[in-house]
């Protein structure tokens, strides 16, 4: 399911997006919150989620395209690059766990907020 129109992307989140593919990309980070939570909102229903985290599950959705929108250079994390014996160093940092799901913090904020991402799964 995606949570988040283009029509809502554009007028009332003001979207920062503006590639052809915005359905795409929708569809993208309603896949991801779709993990993030593991599929909690697809077994209970989006329509049966409080208005509170149907609103913010939107907003992560548009926070996660807009990512898309800011996102720096994919090889933002190497450091250097060889051609011969294909050689590559990647920079040593701790990653995090929004930028290990590949969201911005504010996306990841926004779904914490929810109560839909804690505890396990089964």
């Amino acid at each position: 399911m995606v949570y988040v129109s283009e029509k809502h992307y554009r007028n009332y989140h003001g979207g920062k997006y503006g590639g052809d593919d915005l359905a795409e990309q929708l569809m993208r980070a309603s896949a991801l919150v779709d993990a993030l939570t593991h599929n909690r909102i697809v077994a209970v229903g989006f329509e049966n989620l409080t208005g509170f985290q149907q609103k913010a599950v939107r907003k992560a959705c548009c926070l996660i395209v807009d990512g898309q929108a800011d996102s720096a250079s994919p090889n933002a994390d190497i450091e250097s690059f060889m051609m011969q014996d294909m050689r590559i160093n990647m920079r040593k940092r701790n990653v995090r766990p929004w930028e290990a799901a590949g969201i911005g913090v504010w996306a990841w904020t926004t779904l914490m907020q929810t109560g839909l991402m804690r505890g396990n799964v089964g």
